[in-house]
Parts: structure tokens; C-alpha cells; sequence
């Protein structure tokens, strides 16, 4: 009687064992931690999507630093550090006039009037060249800039720009754009350096032969134009035959002289 007794607690005790593994068995796995694209998260709180890009953007301003680039060859040279452009009022703003010795006194006022134009369209020139100057000089600077980020593995410059750029950001950065900016490297070496900086002389040489063919158009128009104007003075002034074409000395009317031997940068 005993013994039957001990063989059904057995029985028992196996039985329920052999159920606990059966329903540990039955038990599902705990489910996978899916990651969900930021983009396809849904947006409970906007304040806290701003905050999450907020904290993104400083995240990556952290990794930026100043990079101090090596003047260009000529540096102390350029215009941008002489200072000696035009500026208004450094210049006067009528010319000193000589008149040549054998100008008649009755179209004396014609010849200070179109020399005034003359002098204007100089200046203009002048203006215009240096403006030309300075703007190839920004962008040796800017080369010069970009080829130190590249050197130091720095894609985006540590500026007033860059952060102003940050601040209009209203998107969560993708995890792909992350590991695009950390994976990316360098290319740079000394031969790209040089294609750069052939670029830029190819891009203003070109720029600077059209502002020159410019310049010689507008002062041979200019030209005509008061040739024009002084013929007519002096057959209205009775200084010459009416029928005729009168001769006009160069010293009369001269041309504006248009210089094309210029530099754009410091030899």
C-alpha cells in the first residue's frame, strides 16, 4: 500500500514536471526590438521632435573646429590688404582739365563737358577693374579655406554661415546621412589643390577678357558719339564748312585709353 503510494507522488511529480517543460515550451519569445526609421516615427510631441533635431544639430557642431588655412603666395600684396581701391570721395569728382593750346575759345565749354564724360567712364573702369580684382583674391582665400578643411578632414567650415544654416533644420538627421558624414574621407592631395586653383585662374581670365572687350566698346562709343557732337559744334559755331566734314584733332576729342596689361593677382 505504501509502495503504490510512493509510485503515484512519483507519477505525479513527473507528470507535472513534464507539463511546466511543456508549457515553457509553449511560451513565445520575447518579440525583436525593431528600429524604426526616424522618419516613419510617428510625431506624438512636436516639442520633443524639435528638441531631438536640436540635439542632433549640436551633436555634429561638435565635431567641428577652426581651421587656420596658409596665406596665399603674394598675400601682403593683395589689393584687400594695400586698401588702395577707389572709394567714394577719394577721388574728386571733376578731373583737372588741360586744354590743349590750339582749342578755340568759343567750343572751350564743349571740350570741359565732354571731358568730364571721359573722366567719368575712367573711373569707371578703374572701379570695375579693381572690383574684378578683389573678387578673384576672395576666392584664392576661399580655395585656400577649403583645401585646409579637406586636409583636416572637415567637410563643413566652423563659420557664422554654417551655424545659420543649422538653424533653419526642421528634419531628423537619417542614420544614413550619419554614417555618410562619418564615413567619408578625404580625397585630397596636392594635385587637386592645383586643379583648384587652375579653376578659378580659367573661370576670371575669361571674365576679365569680356569686361575688357567692355571697356573698349564703351570708349570707342563714347568716342564717337562726342566726335559726332564736336562736328556739329563746329559748323553751328561757323568753324568749318557746313557741307564739309571737318577734320578733328585727336587732341580735341582723345579717346579713352582702355589698359588690357593688368594682374589679377600679385606676381
Amino acid at each position: 500500500m505504501k509502495q503504490n503510494k510512493e509510485q503515484a507522488n512519483a507519477a505525479a511529480t513527473g507528470s507535472g514536471s513534464a507539463a511546466g517543460s511543456a508549457s515553457q515550451a509553449e511560451q513565445p519569445e520575447p518579440p525583436q526590438e525593431v528600429q524604426i526609421h526616424p522618419h516613419d516615427q510617428p510625431i506624438t510631441n512636436c516639442y520633443q521632435l524639435f528638441l531631438n533635431i536640436r540635439k542632433q544639430i549640436a551633436k555634429r557642431r561638435r565635431g567641428l573646429f577652426p581651421v587656420q588655412p596658409k596665406p596665399p603666395q603674394g598675400f601682403k600684396d593683395y589689393l584687400m590688404n594695400r586698401c588702395t581701391y577707389v572709394l567714394a570721395g577719394s577721388r574728386p569728382t571733376t578731373p583737372n582739365i588741360n586744354y590743349p593750346q590750339n582749342l578755340p575759345p568759343p567750343i572751350k565749354d564743349l571740350f570741359t563737358e565732354q571731358e568730364k564724360e571721359r573722366y567719368r567712364l575712367r573711373t569707371q573702369h578703374v572701379i570695375e577693374k579693381e572690383k574684378l580684382v578683389l573678387s578673384v583674391e576672395q576666392e584664392i582665400l576661399r580655395v585656400h579655406g577649403r583645401a585646409a578643411r579637406a586636409l583636416a578632414n572637415q567637410s563643413l567650415p566652423f563659420s557664422v554661415c554654417t551655424i545659420l544654416r543649422d538653424e533653419e533644420v526642421y528634419n531628423l538627421i537619417t542614420p544614413e546621412q550619419e554614417e555618410k558624414d562619418r564615413n567619408a574621407r578625404s580625397r585630397y592631395n596636392g594635385r587637386l589643390f592645383l586643379s583648384w586653383l587652375q579653376d578659378v585662374d580659367d573661370k576670371w581670365e575669361k571674365i576679365k577678357e569680356h569686361m575688357l572687350l567692355r571697356h573698349h566698346n564703351e570708349a570707342e562709343s563714347l568716342h564717337a558719339v562726342q566726335k559726332m557732337d564736336w562736328e556739329w559744334k563746329m559748323k553751328e559755331l561757323s568753324l568749318c564748312d557746313r557741307k564739309s566734314t571737318p577734320k578733328i584733332e585727336d587732341t580735341h576729342v582723345p579717346m579713352v585709353h582702355v589698359s588690357d596689361d593688368f594682374d589679377l593677382l600679385p606676381a
